[in-house]
């Protein structure tokens, strides 16, 4: 048995010698070092450079603030190199070291992505926007505009940041830019229009939201909002048609029939109301204001 035992424990350091001795197959009297820069020449800090010998193994490193880098002791041969770096796109080249001779420095250029340059930018600016850190925000989006002129569809998402800080005569200025770029931006079209009508800008409202098709609108917060604008406004009338279209194209949701209700309640449409707020219950019975629906169906009756 004991004879047994020393056999089996034999084997397993056998196995994990031999395995040790596959993981570090790639190891050698080699070397490799380079410096990794953009387009311009400035030097890269901070690319992970993986190297890879086919069927060996391999190992990373990072270039340091000079764009820098290098490895020791690797086996001769054919080694795969790839550098990657944010926002820029990665490089694969394909090295042959020879464990005698040292090869030249290799010299690697990358080139920025400029859609992930803008994509990082715009999650950036999206955090400082729900920290409420406007300007910060704001700044982030200007930058990215300056720089790439041709990204327009950064204009409303500024829009939408200067009309957070209620400078809206700047966020109607950066939709129009948006929309004057691509016209078939609906959602663009909406927000404008709905703006305009908040400050009273009434008939050029309605022309830029004459524009959609009602059936185009994906949130019936659109139609809504729009209304409640005009109800803020005393113009009733006006506000119905809107609210009339929140529940024509939505009509399952509830927040049209109950300024729906609240136009037709001011109108002494009393028939038309309890149905509005039975059907606002029915589908929002735990909204806010389902409670002051209830208490008016009660007086109603």
């Amino acid at each position: 048995m004991r004879v047994l035992k020393h056999f089996s424990l034999l084997v397993v350091l056998l196995c994990i010698t031999a395995s040790a001795a596959s993981a570090q197959s790639w190891r050698g009297m080699g070397r490799v070092a380079g410096k990794v820069t953009d387009e311009q020449g400035k030097p890269l800090a901070g690319v992970t450079i993986k190297l890879n010998q086919p069927g060996a193994g391999g190992t990373t490193v990072t270039s340091d603030k000079s764009g820098e880098w290098g490895l020791g002791g690797i086996h001769g041969g054919e080694w795969q190199v790839d550098f990657e770096l944010a926002t820029y796109e990665p490089r694969h080249i394909t090295l042959q070291i020879n464990e005698l001779s040292r090869i030249p420095p290799v010299e690697v250029k990358l080139k920025q992505d400029i859609n992930e340059v803008i994509r990082v930018g715009v999650v950036k600016a999206g955090d400082l926007v729900g920290q409420q850190k406007y300007v910060e925000a704001r700044g982030v989006y200007q930058d990215i505009l300056t720089r790439y002129p041709n990204a327009y569809r950064i204009e409303s998402y500024l829009a939408r940041v200067f009309y957070l800080e209620k400078n809206f005569d700047e966020s109607i200025k950066h939709l129009k830019i948006a929309i004057d770029k691509d016209p078939s931006d609906l959602e663009n079209k909406l927000r404008l229009g709905n703006i305009l009508m908040e400050q009273g800008r009434m008939d050029e409202g309605r022309q830029v939201l004459a524009t959609v098709d009602d059936t185009a609108v994906k949130d019936p917060a659109i139609f809504v909002n729009i209304g409640i604008s005009l109800m803020n406004q005393n113009k009733a009338d006006e506000a119905l048609v809107y609210f009339d279209k929140a529940v024509k194209v939505f009509p399952d949701k509830g927040d049209g029939y109950y300024y729906r209700g609240l136009i037709r309640l001011q109108k002494g449409d009393t028939a038309g109301t309890k149905d509005d707020f039975a059907k606002f219950l029915q589908l929002s019975p735990n909204a806010p204001e389902a409670a002051a629906a209830r208490k008016a169906l009660e007086q109603l009756k």
